[in-house]
């Protein structure tokens, strides 16, 4: 009788484990998706930061810093592009 006791409690106290992870789970899942006027905002802040990159590894080439201009240029772009990428994600 003991043992089946015992066995109930530690199953009851699984269950309930297992319950409150499962709801942080989904609570977790809510915050990670932002609302969609918060990601416009964050893909034009980022599209901005990608042209202002971009455009300063121009005017570096054009002041005879080749190995800057090199880095802003491809940094700007792979900004440019990872953000076009995830805004037309969100709009499908």
């Amino acid at each position: 009788m003991n043992q089946k006791k015992l066995f109930e409690t530690t199953r009851n106290a699984t269950d309930q484990s297992l319950k409150f992870t499962n709801s942080i789970i989904e609570k977790s899942k809510k915050l990670r998706t932002p609302s969609p006027k918060v990601d416009k905002i964050g893909t034009t802040v980022g599209s901005c930061i990608g042209a202002g990159l971009l455009l300063s590894g121009v005017i570096a080439i054009f002041t005879f810093r080749q190995f800057w201009a090199i880095g802003l240029l491809i940094v700007g772009t792979v900004t440019l592009v990872s953000n076009y990428i995830y805004r037309r994600r969100l709009t499908k």
